[in-house]
């Protein structure tokens, strides 16, 4: 066994790593490509494989992002073959990634693994990581989804002046592209747990591809909550895998539009985009400390996944 720094010539066999890892991804050499091709340049990243006769068996990566945002802090990931773990391959792989790493003076390393599996959460907590957040996964059956349950929701507050519109209606606004911006933020600092530390504030064009222009934006899934020309709450929907599945984006309201079904509403209208688009799935994932925006999904018809969990490791503390 060998590890090398990754070249696209890996790229097949990394694909094929991560689908035995999780099967649910789906993934090919073309998303590793693309992956490359948007990657903002400014973010430091590096990515290994282990060898062996010729197969990827593992590989790891560190990497920046809007997600993590800070240009000491990182994200990294393990990955072994199952048929090859337990026997020392994620541990040097992590060992060449923290070598990698020295040269750039870290103060802080993220990564991420699943409730239920216990083998991965002891190799973190083994070395020196530490659960900082806990999200809950879940899924929405588009197809099986019954709208009828829901109706009316938008007669409460109509009458208030308040209205839900696409991105697309509200496209001969000149300030549309800055109003989300700043209410994206707004909704982002007072949504419970993580989302505003861990985002930090993206620039507004950085903000504009992920959300609105961005492969994986869509206008007509994007629904906005205005009162007069203030917009008042969101709710957007992102491609996740062609015709299948979409991801919900953030969905918030300003306080003092809250507790009128507003947020609700938009998740509904979302739904319905989604059903006569034809996709099966909406996946949303939410920090565990909203409770609120759990029991709304719950209360749609959201089935909850194993948890999903974010290790820190502070650097200073655990490597000098």
């Amino acid at each position: 066994m060998k590890i090398l720094p990754t070249t696209p010539d890996h790229y097949p066999g990394i694909a094929t790593l991560y689908n035995s890892v999780d099967p649910e991804l789906h993934l090919s050499a073309s998303d590793f490509i693309e992956g490359d091709r948007l990657r903002d340049p400014k973010f430091k990243t590096q990515r290994w494989v282990a060898i062996e006769k010729d197969e990827v068996i593992g590989a790891g990566y560190f990497t920046q992002s809007n997600w993590f945002a800070h240009p000491q802090k990182f994200m990294i990931w393990v990955g072994v073959h199952p048929k090859h773990q337990k026997g020392g391959i994620g541990s040097a792989l992590y060992e060449t990634i923290m070598q990698g790493l020295q040269q750039f003076d870290p103060l802080a390393i993220r990564t991420r693994t699943t409730e239920d599996r216990p083998q991965s959460i002891r190799f973190l907590k083994k070395r020196s990581f530490q659960e900082v957040i806990r999200d809950v996964p879940s899924e929405l059956n588009v197809q099986t989804f019954d709208p009828t349950h829901f109706a009316g929701l938008e007669d409460r507050f109509r009458d208030n002046g308040i209205e839900i519109k696409t991105l697309s209606e509200l496209e001969n606004d000149p300030e549309r592209n800055q109003k989300l911006y700043d209410l994206d933020w707004e909704i982002s600092l007072s949504v419970p747990g993580d989302l505003a530390a861990g985002i930090g504030r993206r620039g507004l064009e950085k903000y504009v591809e992920y959300a609105i222009t961005g492969p994986s934006a869509l206008p007509e899934g994007f629904f906005v909550a205005t009162k007069g020309e203030e917009f008042i709450g969101l709710s957007h929907l992102l491609l996740s895998e062609k015709n299948v599945s979409l991801y919900q984006g953030l969905t918030g309201v300003k306080p003092q539009y809250r507790h009128q079904g507003i947020g609700l509403a938009m998740k509904i209208r979302a739904i319905a985009y989604a059903q006569s688009s034809g996709y099966v799935l909406i996946k949303a994932e939410n920090d565990a400390k909203n409770k609120p925006m759990l029991a709304m999904n719950e209360k749609i018809g959201y089935v909850r996944k194993p948890a999903l969990i974010t290790f820190e490791k502070q650097w200073q503390l655990t490597e000098k």
